[in-house]
């Protein structure tokens, strides 16, 4: 398959029918793990690629123990004298943090300040940190979500128009140097809030710092911490310790108030409870015409709270459509859409592959333990990630969350098998379906490809399947609303108008091409 002559792709979809499905999938609603609305995605995913000619359906039913919020609210009471009593606004609650009764829990609002302050060994990661707020509501303010990725991942090429591959590659390493995104908060700088507990904390307000209300309203952030309980696990009789988050400026106000000592503070988080909760990860194959006893694995996962987070299904369907009308296939080609990426703690298990050092695992890695003759005969895996991200950002003149006026970088992964190889056919095959697609009249840039870094971080769910071996293509770009359930002004659109449906269509046809280039080489090229 080639794009190159602008004319029909085997078996593709045409892009209204698949932005069709992006309404769809947003119509759903937000789609936590294990909610009525990711139940309803794996469901209408599992009819739409059971009628795709040839593939073999299959489910995997899976229990876990599920925690999702119903109420949250913060009411802050004070001498009349020393400020303004009443209902805060809130930017959303902490998930998997705790549950409270219907009235809430009530104590002295104590500003426990910045955080993490310091050493984090022997300030904000131990019970003496909490233990001015014993018996209270402990407020802290998170540190701005700067980070720079450049130990974490190495780029080695990458595409934008009019430039060498090399020179798209430095421009992203210096977009790179310098991110603030309130993903990397609940990434590298979660509360512990099981400290909190064990201090005899009732609750925590976490106020972010340095970033717009409008950017971190809404955001389902952290998604990679457990439950604060020894087991780890949320449980219906366990408060945990309920937190919830509040805006730069509302942190303020709170430090203010509580700095008279005369302050008590109501935190409001009830949420439902299910232990033995059920969800399912959707997986499925093509047979190929050859006989070479090798895979491919396409994969992604369906949990998610906006449009971006997670429409990866609509690209392994618009995949599976067109490499099922395909005249032959070298391999087999599997699909994983699997569940639990948004409880990544109860989903994640152990890929090793001393070969392949890598810092974190993937919810694709229950999938593979589950099957493991699938990963262990496949010879690359290919993932799809938030598809059609455009780029919005602080503006630091205004201070206002706005548009960059561009696509987010789709940063993307491709390593071959062996790493030390000077030859990189995942790679150049997928830059080389990038050139091809843009040339064709389909956006899909600025594209990066990077590899893991000193730090052996690979982002993402193809993180797993490169742990196990493979050579890989993992899609994984990270616009800052990427956990973001929606924003103020129309949040039932769950950040949809954030999506360029051009640019999604591009990233599906590169992605189609890079599949069909790499099926066709040997495994000693991949």
């Amino acid at each position: 398959m080639n794009v190159t002559t602008g004319g029909a792709v085997a078996g593709m979809p045409g892009l209204p029918e698949v932005w069709q499905w992006q309404e769809q999938l947003v119509g759903f609603g937000t789609r936590y793990t294990g909610s009525s609305g990711h139940a309803a995605y794996v469901d209408w995913l599992a009819g739409q690629l059971s009628a795709v000619p040839g593939f073999q359906m299959r489910t995997d039913r899976l229990i876990f123990s599920r925690w999702l919020a119903r109420e949250f609210a913060l009411t802050v009471s004070v001498p009349a004298s020393a400020g303004r009593s009443g209902p805060v606004p809130l930017t959303y609650y902490y998930p998997y943090s705790g549950q409270t009764p219907p009235g809430g829990v009530t104590g002295r609002l104590v500003d426990l300040g910045l955080y993490p302050a310091g050493n984090p060994v022997v300030s904000g990661y131990t019970e003496a940190f909490w233990a001015p707020a014993r018996g209270g509501i402990a407020l802290i303010r998170a540190v701005p979500p700067e980070f720079s990725l450049d130990l974490a991942q190495t780029a080695t090429g990458g595409y934008v128009p009019g430039q060498i591959s090399a020179l798209a590659a430095i421009d992203y390493a210096a977009y790179a140097a310098a991110l603030t995104n309130p993903l990397f908060q609940g990434i590298f700088e979660p509360v512990p809030l099981l400290d909190a507990k064990n201090a005899g904390v009732l609750g925590v307000v976490v106020a972010w710092t340095g970033l717009p209300d409008e950017e971190v309203v809404n955001q389902y952030n952290p998604f990679t911490t457990s439950y604060p309980a020894a087991s780890g696990l949320p449980a219906p009789g366990d408060p945990g310790c309920p937190a919830v988050w509040v805006g730069d400026s509302t942190g303020t106000e709170l430090a203010g108030l509580a700095a008279g000592g005369q302050a008590t503070a109501t935190l409001v988080l009830t949420a439902d409870i299910t232990t033995g909760a059920a969800t399912e990860t959707v997986w499925g194959w093509l047979k190929g015409s050859g006989d070479t006893g090798q895979n491919i694995i396409i994969n992604t996962h369906t949990d998610g709270p906006n449009a971006a987070e997670e429409n990866g299904g609509l690209g392994l369907l618009a995949l599976a459509r067109h490499l099922a009308a395909l005249p032959s296939r070298h391999r087999d080609m599997y699909f994983a859409l699997v569940t639990g990426h948004f409880q990544l703690p109860q989903f994640s298990r152990t890929i090793l592959n001393l070969a392949h050092p890598e810092v974190g695992q993937g919810a694709a890695s229950t999938w593979m333990a589950d099957h493991p003759d699938i990963y262990q005969a496949a010879v690359l895996g290919v993932t799809v990630e938030h598809l059609g991200a455009t780029m919005w950002t602080d503006d630091p003149e205004t201070g206002q969350y706005v548009p960059a006026g561009g696509s987010e970088w789709s940063t993307t992964y491709t390593m071959p098998r062996d790493i030390l190889s000077l030859v990189n056919a995942e790679q150049d095959a997928y830059l080389s379906a990038v050139r091809a697609v843009n040339v064709s009249g389909w956006p899909d840039y600025p594209v990066a490809t990077v590899r893991p870094g000193t730090i052996p971080a690979y982002f993402g769910e193809g993180s797993s399947l490169y742990a196990a071996g493979l050579g890989t293509v993992s899609l994984c770009p990270s616009p800052t609303y990427l956990l973001q359930a929606g924003d103020t002004q129309q949040p039932q659109l769950l950040d949809l108008d954030k999506l360029d449906q051009r640019l999604m269509y591009g990233q599906i046809l590169a992605l189609a091409q890079t599949i069909g280039t790499l099926d066709a080489l040997p495994a000693s090229a991949l």
